[in-house]
This record gives structure tokens, sequence and C-alpha cells, in this order.
């Protein structure tokens, strides 16, 4: 009976690595008749989520550059540490004074997210509000990061207090040359010029055109400043706000307003939005000191995931850098990770689905994609893919795409992408 019992293992494993080799022949097949992937060097990862089994491994020891999939180490940390409630804000009451200060949380009046917890909460208090300063350790502007990105809304600097996202939005109506400023102090500050087809913005060295003949929005990175999160405040709240200083107030005794945490690991994945995950990354290191610093959050990360940092080489939050590296090992262990951190009905929730959300609206509108939960990482000449497979009954597969150093066209690239998704999808019979 042992006998036959080991002849039987040895049968299903080599029955197994067979098919696991004719699976990945044919999709190194695909991968070299692709034209768009002429160079470039393709990488492929499938994971059984249910059996924790690898199903398929082209290249996925290889570091890459990951560009924003970094992110979904930077949720899994918040994940990790925050769980599915953040801290917005930090306060002691003390002898008929609001004391308050930043815990780094990114949505205050955020012009995409539309968050006035914060306003509301202070809005509410009847005690006399001072306004404490938290420094940030780490520079506005992130290790790596590409000087011709700092013009774009992308680029917004990092601080320990964002407000409205570090952005001015600034929104046209073709019925009225009256321009509406989000926040609406900066109208008296950023100056334009009437053209005959936009207003033009000039300011921090980058031109800002703004459709004057159809309803346009165009969003500009400011210098964020203690000085300026002061001024928002007075703006904003309908209470004088006063300055103290930190050993005016802080001690053991503070007390936090928690939020739910959903709406910024949504908008780190699905919107795939940096400031929002760099401010996250310094959420962390606020847990154990009083600057923020982004290098401290990643220590912590590392701190806590010592085998998986083997493989990492990281310097931000958000994927920004090109300093950045990593294996697909790695990703498809994060995204393992981030599935048994929450219910299978979360990862819907915070993953968008191909050709329907979020960056992967119109991925590859051509297929039927709507097996695919995923998240984008995207730099000049590399693209990736990493996310979850689900199949009809609902079971779930992890996977790591990726195509670096490729010239040509992102849509062909994305159709290419596709084309061996559905490969996948074929193989491992998801129905």
């Amino acid at each position: 009976m042992r006998i036959i019992f080991v002849l039987s293992c040895l049968f299903f494993n080599l029955f197994y690595s067979n098919a696991q080799n004719k699976l990945e022949r044919k999709l190194l097949r695909i991968i070299k008749s692709e034209s768009s992937f002429n160079g470039a060097q393709v990488g492929v990862t499938l994971m059984d989520l249910e059996k924790k089994k690898e199903l398929v491994a082209i290249d996925s020891e290889k570091r890459i550059l990951p560009a924003s999939l970094v992110k979904l180490i930077t949720v899994y940390g918040g994940i990790q540490k925050f769980g599915d409630s953040l801290p917005a804000l930090h306060y002691v009451k003390e002898k008929k004074r609001f004391y308050f200060w930043s815990s780094g949380y990114p949505l205050f009046n955020h012009p995409t997210y539309n968050d006035t917890i914060v306003t509301a909460f202070l809005n509410q208090q009847k005690d006399s509000l001072f306004y404490v300063n938290r420094p940030m350790a780490s520079k506005p502007l992130g290790l790596g990061w590409a000087w011709d990105d700092q013009a774009y809304y992308f680029s917004a600097k990092k601080s320990s207090f964002p407000v409205y996202g570090n952005v001015v939005q600034i929104i046209s109506n073709p019925n009225s040359e009256k321009l509406r400023f989000n926040p609406s102090f900066f109208e008296n500050t950023l100056k334009h010029t009437l053209k005959k087809d936009h207003y033009e913005f000039r300011t921090n060295d980058h031109i800002y055109k703004l459709n004057r003949h159809q309803a346009d929005s165009i969003y500009i990175p400011f210098i964020p400043s203690d000085s300026l999160v002061i001024e928002v405040l007075r703006n904003t709240l309908s209470s004088p706000v006063y300055i103290a200083k930190k050993n005016d107030v802080i001690h053991s005794n503070f007390k936090t307003l928690k939020v739910s945490a959903q709406k910024v690991y949504k908008a780190i994945v699905e919107d795939s939005d940096n400031l929002i995950a760099e401010s996250l990354m310094l959420m962390l290191s606020g847990t154990i000191q009083w600057e923020l610093e982004t290098d401290l959050g990643i220590e912590l990360l590392h701190q806590q995931n010592k085998m998986m940092y083997e493989n990492i080489e990281q310097v931000d939050g958000s994927g920004l850098s090109r300093n950045n590296l990593l294996t697909h090992k790695v990703l498809i262990e994060i995204l393992n990770k981030i599935y048994e951190s929450v219910s299978s009905p979360k990862i819907k929730d915070y993953f968008p689905q191909a050709n329907l959300e979020g960056t992967l609206y119109m991925y590859a509108p051509s297929y039927n994609m709507s097996f695919v939960y995923a998240k984008t990482g995207s730099m000049k000449n590399n693209h990736l893919l990493a996310g979850y497979l689900i199949s009809s009954s609902d079971k779930h597969y992890t996977f790591v795409i990726s195509v670096n150093n490729y010239k040509g066209e992102i849509k062909a690239i994305q159709k290419g992408v596709a084309d061996l998704l559905f490969v996948l999808k074929n193989k491992i019979k998801l129905n």
C-alpha cells in the first residue's frame, strides 16, 4: 500500500508539473508572437489562493521597477497597523481650550473625495480651537521623483497636514468669465491671462491652461506650509483658530478622532492617488514618533515583514520613484496577505474591475474582463498589472504580469496583457 501511495504521489506531481509546463510554454509562445512585446522583458506569475500553489512562474524572481504597485505594500502596512479605521486627528481638551494636531490624514476637504469629517468635528467644538503644528522630517518631494512631473496633480507635495489634496482646483464655466477656486482664497494669489480659447496661469515655473468655451478644471500643486494650513483652517472653520506649541499640550492622555479607512484604501488602489499613498506612509511613522517621516514608515513595514523585505528596495509610499525595486514573488505575497486580512467582498471594493473602474477604466475595451480586479503600475516604458482573477464560482487567484522596457503604445501593451490574462482564464477553467 505504501508503495502504491508513493507512486500515486509521484504520478500526480509529474502530471501537475507537465500541466504547469504546458501552460508556461503556451504563454511564452504568445509573448514571443506579440509584436508590442518585442525587446521587452515580460514576466507572468499566477497562484491558486485556495491551494497556495504557484501555477505559473515566468521570471517571477527577477527584480522589476514596480511603479504604482508599491502602493499595495503601503496599503497592506495600513491594514496591518490601523485595520478598518484610521486616525484622522488627535486632540486634547484642557481649560476650555481644544488643542488639535494632525495624524497625517490626507482627506481634509479633498477636492476629489469630499471628506468633511474633520471640518465638521472641529466645528462642533465649543472650546477655543488651538492648532499645534506637527512637523514633517521628510522632504516634500521623494527620492527619485521625476523633475518633469512636479507641475501635475499626481506629484502634489507631501506635508504633515494635507489640505485640499495640496492642490488648488480651478473650475471654468462657459457661461461666465468668473472662475471658481477651491480653496477660495487662492483666487487672490493666482493671477491669470485671458487668451482666445483659454485662461492661462503661470506659477511655479509652469504654464497651466483652462478651457474658456466648455466646462473644464485644472489642479495646480501648491507649496504646503504651516502658515497656509492656518489660513485654510481660519477660512474653513466657523470659529477662530489660534496657534499653540507642542510643549503646551502634548501628553499621553490625548484622544483620537477615527474614521473609516475604506475611502483612503480605495483612493490608493482604485485611483492610484500618490499623495494619499504618501500620507498613509507618513501616518505609519506617526504612530511611534512626533515628526512624520517616510523612511521611518518604510522601516516599520520592514520590521513587520522582514522575510518579504529581503527582496524589496523601497524609498517611497506611492511608487513615483525610479529607485524602487521588487519581484513578482513579493507582489504575490502582498496580494495574498491583503486577501487574508480583508474579507473577499472588500477585494472587489478596493480593487477596480477591469474596463469599468478607476485606473482600469477602458483598459482593454474590446475584451470582457469582468473576472479581473487589479492594480496597474505604469512608468515610461514599464507597465504592470497585479491583482485577482475571480471565477463565477468565486474562486480567487492572484497574478502579476509585468512588461518592462517596452517601446510603442501603451494601448498595444494593455491588449497584449489582456491576451495573456485570457490564456490564464481558459487554461485554469476560470468559470
